[in-house]
């Protein structure tokens, strides 16, 4: 990977991938909702891993010594084991948003964790990728809700605000009276929230060519 801009199309035309691919197995996000997402998770999360990898020891060789402005932790066990668990703390979050938001909570417990490991994987896990294994939590905050300080910050503040933009607008037609299969929770937001974070790749590859271009013109 040359590039942050080759990074987000990478990741763009995976996640397109896996969805078309999953509508030729009986598995497909609206045949099997539950386990779609669990399969599109671990295998979106494997992707996102090893090209972040890639980066990271590209950079290593060019002595940049952090994937951001901020400075980043490296790949030590205690900050796996720290990373994992907020990661495991955002699946959490996610679950308690969908039920404050009308998802049931005895019932349909499993959708509603499907969705919130999904929200999990295309929000926290790019934050734990990009900014190193086991970063602050009020680090992961301040980069969502803040300024970016670099351009790794500024891919992560688009892509996960346009996915929770995504889930949010993707549970207006929950309630229509249309009875349709794909108004099932969670396809809707679902649907949404991949929508959103594809588009938010996208976004950020634009934004990404973009200043470099101006960065070579103020060069000449």
């Amino acid at each position: 990977m040359n590039s942050l801009a080759n990074v987000c199309l990478v990741r763009a035309a995976t996640l397109v991938s896996l969805y078309f691919l999953s509508t030729l197995t009986p598995w497909n996000l609206l045949m099997k909702s539950t386990v779609f997402l669990r399969y599109f998770c671990v295998a979106y999360g494997i992707v996102q891993v090893q090209v972040t990898l890639d980066v990271q020891k590209k950079n290593s060789n060019a002595n940049t010594g952090a994937a951001s402005g901020r400075q980043v932790k490296g790949w030590k066990i205690s900050s796996f084991v720290k990373g994992f668990l907020f990661f495991l703390l955002s699946i959490l979050s996610f679950h308690i948003i969908a039920v404050l938001f009308g998802a049931p909570l005895q019932e349909e417990t499993e959708e509603t964790f499907s969705w919130a490991l999904l929200m999990a994987t295309l929000t926290a896990l790019p934050c734990w990728c990009m900014l190193g294994v086991g970063p602050r939590l009020e680090t992961w905050v301040a980069v969502v809700l803040n300024r970016p300080e670099s351009e790794v910050e500024s891919f992560l503040q688009t892509t996960v605000l346009c996915t929770v933009v995504g889930a949010w607008l993707g549970a207006f037609p929950i309630p229509l009276d249309w009875d349709r299969p794909w108004q099932v929770w969670p396809i809707p937001c679902s649907i949404g929230a991949l929508i959103g974070h594809t588009g938010g790749l996208i976004l950020s590859a634009i934004q990404s060519k973009r200043q470099r271009l101006d960065t070579k013109n103020k060069m000449v």
